[in-house]
């Protein structure tokens, strides 16, 4: 036996070993991996100007732990709080109010007592609803445990994929059956590509998330808090500022402030999802294609709001990154095939 194919069966064998030890963890390492891919030009722009590679490998997982991680955090501890001191009382109140409302507001318009949709108010069951709200938050809060271990296992795996990250890249490179040009080319397209993607999602999420934090907490509410999940709600296509706005302006409307719950719709349409999504967003994520990319690279906005999507989907929260991962490694291979097709020729 050459000693070439002894090796080749001996990695297959250790490989498979390596992948039953590291099986838990795939799903994270998977997620830091793409991490360090899109934010590549940011770990060399610290390794730059600090001269130092574990000096910008932690940088970049600091960088990354307030941008990403952070507010994530801070929403499931903010909502396992806000759940534990639910009061019911309130809640009935708070329908009791909307229920007669909503009766008045039938009523006065002409509707009979009858009417289908007074017939389907009054089947509601209140305390069957409270029970599933309550039932669907402590589900929550179990599988918040695990969630914040994934977090910090990523950061782990961030930091040391940085850290290690150049001299990994070099390794593939003379293993992968590429020429190094085509190797180089397809990470630093990828990279590029990626670095767009993510820089985008992190600029949109907060920018918007911002504009409805500030509605919020004029109204009363914690605007951190919705601030941060209108900014993960953005990220859905058409129904995501929608899901956001319409319960604060129809609470608003079951305390008898109409005025209030019209502001709350009417700026979350026009500042947020008008001017800031249809004409300020775009520019932003310009500006980042032009601050990231040296060379034009088209990116379908809307194929990568359905990769998102599709990879919630499939993926669960990590979806939203695994995803237009696979979307743009697609677009990066595709650029590359052509030329290497024709050398091939």
């Amino acid at each position: 036996m050459k000693p070439v194919h002894f090796l080749g069966i001996l990695i297959v064998v250790t490989g498979y070993f390596a992948y039953r030890v590291f099986y838990p963890f795939l799903e994270t390492m998977t997620i830091a991996v793409l991490l360090t891919i899109a934010t590549y030009k940011m770990n060399s722009f610290f390794i730059r100007k600090s001269s130092n590679k574990t000096v910008a490998a932690l940088l970049s997982t600091l960088a990354v732990s307030l941008l990403f991680f952070a507010p994530i955090v801070y929403l499931i501890t903010t909502i396992a709080t806000k759940v534990a001191h639910i009061d019911m009382e309130f809640v009935k109140s708070v329908y009791d109010q909307t229920h007669k409302y909503v009766t008045g507001l039938l009523s006065d318009n002409g509707f009979v007592r009858g009417s289908t949709l007074l017939e389907y108010l009054e089947k509601i069951d209140l305390n069957a609803i409270v029970e599933k709200l309550v039932s669907a938050a402590s589900f929550i809060a179990a599988k918040s445990a695990k969630f914040l271990k994934d977090i910090l296992l990523i950061l782990i795996f961030f930091f040391f994929c940085n850290l290690y990250g150049k001299e990994i890249l070099l390794y593939l490179q003379r293993i992968i059956p590429l020429p190094k040009k085509d190797s180089a080319s397809l990470f630093e397209s990828l990279a590029n590509v990626m670095g767009v993607v993510f820089s985008s999602i992190l600029a949109t999420a907060l920018f918007e998330g911002v504009l409805f934090g500030i509605i919020a907490q004029i109204y009363g509410y914690d605007g951190l808090m919705f601030g941060i999940l209108y900014g993960f709600a953005s990220l859905i296509p058409v129904v995501g500022g929608i899901i956001m706005w319409l319960p604060l302006a129809l609470h608003q409307l079951a305390l008898g402030n109409t005025a209030g719950a019209v502001t709350i719709a009417l700026y979350s349409i026009i500042v947020i999802s008008i001017i800031a999504d249809t004409f300020i967003k775009p520019v932003i994520i310009k500006y980042i294609d032009t601050l990231l990319i040296k060379k034009d690279i088209y990116i379908n906005e809307m194929l990568i709001f359905f990769s998102i999507v599709a990879g919630l989907a499939s993926f669960g929260f990590w979806g939203m990154i695994i995803g237009p991962a696979v979307i743009t490694l697609l677009i990066s291979i595709l650029n590359i095939y052509p030329e290497a097709a024709k050398r091939e020729e």
